[in-house]
């Protein structure tokens, strides 16, 4: 785990500046991370040694592919640790939204939905409330017992043809609006000009900016997804949805 070895958060965090701050300098860096010249010089020496990062030009840096896929990777690795142990936190209390009035010490049940987590009165629940709020609103509560994270959601991507291939004019658009009707609850996401057009031209306007980022943080709450893609950019969604852990299937109209 790099958060055990010193040398490597450092190495971490410079790498994440550079990446964030194209324009910084070693000096920069020193100020921001707290650290002294002689220091960041040394690591600096070590990461273009190991091709971690090249000199642009005297004093200006830059990531190099081998220092991006190690980031990748260790960032990857802090955030599946930080997701086991907001579990561990989450599992003394929980931010819900309340159905019907609840009061502060009234015993609940919670559920997930769609994503989010709701929570009503009930005297055989699985929670307390440690907060009071009407409907809607929301409501903090005690879990009694593990707190159980959602079930991940289904994810359904559409292949739409690039433009080249016809593209919106190339779907079946009458089976694709009966698939998006018949999961009526799913949010729908757009990659590429050619799905967010094929999206449109069923009335339905999906989240173009972002789109692959949503469908992850989605499906990772819970919620179904319908992903209308474009061929030449699905390779890199499946990557994605794979490294994430998520399940999918694909359908062609």
């Amino acid at each position: 785990m790099i958060l055990i070895n010193k040398k490597d958060v450092t190495r971490l965090l410079i790498l994440s500046e550079l990446l964030l701050n194209p324009e910084c300098n070693q000096r920069d860096i020193a100020k921001k991370l707290e650290l002294t010249p002689q220091a960041i010089s040394e690591h600096f020496k070590e990461l273009i040694a190991e091709n971690f990062v090249r000199v642009v030009h005297r004093g200006y840096y830059e990531v190099t592919e081998k220092g991006e896929e190690w980031l990748s990777k260790n960032l990857l690795d802090i955030h599946v640790f930080s997701e086991e142990l907001l579990k561990k936190v989450y599992s003394k209390s929980i931010v819900t939204i309340a159905r019907g009035s609840v009061k502060e010490g009234d015993k609940v049940k919670y559920w997930f939905e769609d994503g989010f987590i709701f929570a009503k009165r009930d005297s055989q629940g699985n929670g307390i409330a440690l907060t009071s709020a009407e409907d809607g609103e929301d409501l903090l509560i005690k879990p009694m017992g593990i707190f159980e994270p959602p079930i991940k959601g289904e994810i359904v991507i559409v292949k739409i043809p690039s433009v080249g291939e016809g593209g919106s004019r190339g779907l079946n658009l009458e089976k694709f609006r009966e698939l998006v009707k018949s999961r009526s609850r799913s949010i729908v996401v757009a990659l590429g000009v050619e799905a967010l057009i094929a999206c449109r031209k069923i009335r339905v306007e999906p989240i173009f900016f972002g789109a692959k980022e949503v469908c992850i943080e989605a499906a990772h709450h819970g919620c179904g997804v319908i992903a209308a893609c474009v061929e030449d950019r699905i390779n890199d969604l499946l990557r994605s949805l794979i490294e994430e852990g998520l399940k999918f299937e694909i359908k062609e109209f």
